[in-house]
């Protein structure tokens, strides 16, 4: 067994989600009474405050007894927001937001990443396809009504189809394109083009913000275990976050005797498999040509917004052999949600694959192999937790 954590710094970035920092870390704390339960452990929130206008840190003290020894951790969690660039998008106009989804669509298409999705994840691929199909489908059903309302053979017959088609219209997207996640996705998808061809100033700005906060974090204090955590979209940005921390300070894994970057229900390949995405992968390259910073990434089949069972480095045409001092990268681990749950949890997310989603980053009710909490407060390092023999099958 390696040596228990007792200080931890987490640098975390959530998926496309106007959540503020304050909603967040209430959330961790209700999900983190799971893992008090689960290990009779004390979790507390003893400080909290503005890094930066978009990152907030909070201090976690963690306490408990395994085996008749008693442990203790510290955790400084810093929690970049995205809450101000999600929100500024989902107040574009209409017409705005349908243009910029569907030139996104067609860039996806054209390029053919869409169809490395098919051939990779075909589960994402149906994910990627859900907001056009809803929009097609919106459309089809709205001449189908004008249609209709032309048979009848009414006055006036073209203006009021017309109308008919504006209204049904109008109501499928005030009824379902916003209940069923359609414009949020419309625009997670058009914000992701955006990001790979660069863009973005916004979001340049804020990781180059998180990464700067890392560096002085880590040479102001001494940590057993530095983190890079990404979820959903944060995978991808996570990545690209730890790789220009590097480019800035080439000697920062040294400052820490763990240091790692953990990807959980990652979409990262709807960047890295982009052809516009060079430099991101050139970026990601020069980080594992240079550093020794593990890589560790968890995936899910029941969740279908991820890339389950892939090697996102292999697919993205990342050499992970030159750097020979450099443990596997990255190491991939699949979980089953199932198994982290009680039945009578696991019945009730079933059918929302954003609530599978999320677990990912919730607390688990049952022991298991993975626990994101217990990753964040525990004293097993990450490391630790993914290493040793493969597991369900995976290499």
């Amino acid at each position: 067994m390696l040596e228990p954590v007792a200080k931890r710094a987490i640098f975390y970035i959530g998926g496309y989600d106007p959540k503020s920092p304050q909603a967040f870390f209430e959330r961790l704390q209700k999900e983190s009474r799971r893992f008090e339960e689960l290990v009779g452990a004390d979790i507390q929130a003893i400080e909290t405050k503005k890094v930066r206008d978009d990152i907030t840190l909070t201090r976690f003290t963690a306490s408990g007894e395994t085996e008749g020894k008693a442990w203790q951790t510290q955790t400084d969690f810093h929690f970049l927001t995205l809450d101000d660039i999600v929100l500024k998008d989902f107040k574009r106009p209409f017409y705005t937001r349908f243009g910029r989804s569907v030139l996104t669509t067609w860039d996806y298409l054209l390029t053919g990443t869409a169809f490395k999705f098919l051939a990779h994840a075909w589960r994402f691929f149906l994910y990627f396809s859900y907001p056009p199909m809803a929009v097609v489908l919106s459309f089809v059903l709205a001449w189908l009504a004008a249609r209709g309302s032309m048979s009848l053979s009414l006055p006036y017959a073209p203006a009021i189809a017309t109308v008919v088609f504006v209204l049904v219209l109008f109501a499928l997207v005030k009824l379902v394109w916003k209940r069923r996640f359609v414009w949020h996705l419309m625009a997670l998808w058009s914000f992701s083009r955006d990001y790979l061809r660069r863009t973005r100033r916004d979001i340049e700005v804020k990781l180059d913000g998180l990464a700067d906060v890392a560096i002085e974090t880590v040479k102001a204090q001494e940590y057993d275990e530095v983190l890079f955590i990404g979820h959903s979209t944060g995978g991808a940005l996570i990545l690209d976050v730890a790789a220009r921390v590097h480019e800035k300070d080439s000697y920062f894994s040294a400052r820490s005797s763990k240091t790692s970057i953990l990807t959980v229900g990652s979409t990262a390949l709807k960047i890295g498999l982009h052809p516009a995405a060079q430099w991101y992968r050139q970026r990601l390259q020069k980080m594992f040509d240079t550093s020794t910073i593990n890589w560790i990434e968890y995936q899910c089949l029941s969740d279908v917004i991820n890339f389950y069972k892939t090697d996102p480095a292999k697919l993205m045409d990342l050499d992970m052999t030159r750097n020979s001092l450099a443990a596997k990268r990255p190491i991939c681990r699949s979980i089953r949600i199932k198994q982290m749950v009680s039945e009578d949890v696991y019945r009730r997310m079933r059918t929302n694959f954003f609530r599978i989603h999320y677990q990912f980053v919730f607390g688990n009710t049952k022991p298991y192999h993975y626990d994101f909490m217990g990753i964040c407060f525990g004293t097993k390092s990450l490391v630790e937790r993914a290493g040793g023999k493969t597991v369900e099958g995976q290499q």
